[in-house]
């Protein structure tokens, strides 16, 4: 058994932020995933943050066991959020891009926050977003924000310019700005002072000491020096110290402070050198860089080295010297099948099957027994207890999921394409499979829980798929084809029972007024479902006896067409670069319901009542979504949270979207 509460990311992390103290971190992935981690020593698992693609984050204590955290957008503006210590979530205020915020920071204890926005306003909030204070001050140009946990009377923020050119340094001139936080205020402290860098300011160039009395920042050498140097400035007098720290010039090195006025400096080669400013020593340690580190976006708190590994997370303690990875080895699902009463969602994993269950107040998922290194390719409940899987190869089985005991089985032959399975909820049913190595699908008979009869359609088809209309009984179930002359032929039980030789096979058919549809399905109630495109535009036909209508969808070419069991609603796959949509409408009124982007969805399955509708979308994991108004009931796009002391083996990511953002 495997069993998560947290979420990976679906894509690999590039940005980090870690709270002052080194508790917590904050992580956003390439496709816009966020995740708090509110612990970094493996002993709770990442959270996800409903808010997408952040462009600068901060987080910090709350003093209760929860967090605030702060997330700035890409026009400016913010949310500040709340975390307790259950992991719920509380959305405390949002900040108007009307005063564009260039960098936010969030201070220990939560109840207050800095921000400096584009204007070069430094404004003083509570975690309700409400303006206290403001510092406006001619002169001063702050644009970055630098916190000091351990500074005398409580912690400190120094500001920082964004840097001008400074000619006769022929080197970029930024200020220090201290600032004094005291009874719903906000000044500049003393210690204001101007050093020169060789580029404007990074996230760690200049950095603060915890103290709040020195900044440390790097330069190149001059006079034909070929190494980067260390320098260090108080802030009180301005008295300053430098070392060579020995790293040739070429890309500048990521830098953070240690205790005692040591600098650890890491240039990505997995050699670190620890630069010690008061005895001007140089001392070596090893990084232990791996391939998958990206030590560019690193982030440097309270004696912790933090940095993406690929979706993982690597907390590197410099005090202990301990290298940790957090995170969750890659699942691949191919495909997601619901039980009757969406108590169970089984996840076709790629190596193996697992059925959570949605049930337990607390989800917990089963690995099948019997079930590694199996490749399924489809997976259904044919009821609560019997699960059938088939296989690539075209082996199927009917297996009792708990414990693993195969039922029935029978070879369907290889390369299996497709496969759907209709129930009537007394262990009886159809399977319709096709391969793309054979041109004749094949229709699988399920008789009280036993896989009955296996029957060739005898027919080239286009399109394929299960007919089972409810009323009809069993044997008026079977499969409908429509070839590429736009002929639909249907193959039920009763006919296909006897045996049916190849030219009765093909003889009859009724020939579609419209020619071959782009997408077709029949639904529970008999009516037909179909999909033809004019310009860039879709149109949904429906047909029910002599009635007919039809709903002009949105743009994006229709790869899915889904009714549910019951026949109330309607699945809708459409194709929209780099990802899908998914939408589902009232099969009744053709109204839309609900609509979610998704990555490639690879299979749809409806409970019986339609109450809920399971996703799979290979690296983009599988969802089980609520049929009325598509929110997620649980979704898995990893295996069980690990710590690692060696770095993980990364398959790599196809998918910019991750069903787990949802």
């Amino acid at each position: 058994m495997f069993a998560s509460a947290g979420v990976p990311h679906g894509a690999a992390i590039s940005l980090i932020a870690v709270d002052p103290g080194g508790e917590a971190a904050l992580s956003r992935d390439t496709g816009g995933g966020v995740r708090l981690w509110p612990a970094l020593d493996g002993s709770r698992e990442p959270l996800v943050v409903p808010i997408r693609d952040p462009r600068a984050m901060a987080l910090a204590s709350d003093g209760a066991g929860g967090w605030t955290l702060a997330l700035l957008d890409a026009a400016g503006g913010g949310r500040l959020v709340g975390v307790d210590e259950a992991g719920n979530m509380e959305a405390l205020a949002s900040l108007a891009p009307t005063d564009p915020i260039a960098e936010i920071v969030v201070l220990p204890g939560s109840s207050q926050i800095v921000a400096v926005g584009s204007d070069h306003v430094v404004r003083l909030l509570d975690r309700r977003g409400t303006e206290l204070a403001r510092l406006d001050q001619p002169g001063l140009r702050p644009a970055s924000l630098r916190v000091a946990l351990e500074a005398e009377g409580g912690p400190r923020v120094v500001a920082v310019s964004a840097g001008e050119f400074d000619d006769k340094e022929g080197r970029f001139a930024v200020e220090l700005l201290p600032l004094a936080l005291a009874d719903g205020r906000i000044e500049l402290a003393p210690g204001r002072q101007t050093i020169h860098l060789d580029s404007p300011p990074t996230a760690d160039n200049p950095s603060i000491s915890p103290d709040a009395r020195a900044a440390v920042f790097i330069q190149r050498q001059r006079l034909g020096g070929a190494t980067w140097k260390v320098i260090g400035v108080q802030l009180d007098d301005g008295k300053r110290v430098s070392v060579d720290s020995q790293i040739p010039l070429g890309a500048q090195p990521r830098f953070g402070l240690l205790a005692g006025g040591r600098v650890l400096l890491d240039d990505g080669t997995g050699l670190g050198r620890v630069v010690d400013l008061r005895a001007g020593e140089v001392e070596l340690v090893a990084l232990r860089s791996s391939p998958i580190v990206n030590h560019l976006a690193a982030s440097f708190a309270a004696g912790l080295r933090v940095a993406p590994a690929s979706s993982w997370l690597a907390v590197h303690d410099l005090r202990s010297d301990e290298l940790a990875y957090l995170g969750y080895e890659q699942i691949s699902v191919t495909d997601a099948g619901l039980s009757p009463s969406a108590r169970a969602v089984a996840w076709a994993l790629g190596d193996r099957v697992a059925v959570e269950q949605l049930d337990a107040g607390v989800s917990e998922v089963f690995e099948v027994p019997g079930t590694r290194a199996s490749s399924q390719r489809f997976v259904e409940f044919l009821d609560e207890d019997l699960l059938m899987m088939v296989d690539w190869a075209g082996g199927a089985q009917l297996v009792g999921w708990r414990e693993g005991e195969v039922v029935s089985a029978v070879d369907l032959g290889s390369n299996v394409q497709l496969a759907e399975l209709a129930r009537d909820g007394s262990g009886n049913g159809v399977m319709f499979v096709r391969t793309n190595l054979w041109q004749n699908p094949t229709l699988v008979e399920l008789s009280e829980g036993r896989i009955a009869g296996r029957y060739l359609t005898h027919a080239t088809a286009n399109l394929v798929g299960v007919l089972a209309v409810g009323g009809a009984g069993i044997d008026g179930w079977g499969a409908w084809t429509i070839d590429g002359a736009g002929k639909l032929r249907e193959f039920t039980l009763g006919r296909l029972r006897p045996g049916l030789d190849t030219v009765s096979a093909l003889e009859g058919g009724e020939a579609l007024s419209f020619g071959a549809p782009e997408q077709f399905a029949v639904g529970a109630d008999g009516a037909r479902y179909w999909v033809r495109t004019t310009g860039m535009r879709p149109t949904l036909h429906v047909e029910r006896g002599s009635k007919s209508d039809e709903l002009q969808l949105p743009a994006g070419f229709v790869m899915m067409l889904a009714p549910s069991r019951d026949g109330r609603r309607l699945a809708i796959v459409q194709q929209r670069d780099p990802g899908q949509v998914l939408s589902v409408y009232d099969s009744a009124k053709l109204e839309p319901a609900w609509a979610q982007p998704m990555p490639g969805v690879n299979g749809l399955s409806w409970s019986d009542g339609g109450e809920s509708l399971a996703v799979s979308a290979t690296l983009g994991g599988g969802v089980v979504l609520d049929g009325g108004d598509g929110a997620p009931q649980t979704s898995r796009c990893g295996l069980a949270f690990e710590l690692r002391r060696s770095p993980p083996v990364v398959q790599g990511f196809s998918n910019q979207l991750s069903v787990c953002d949802l």
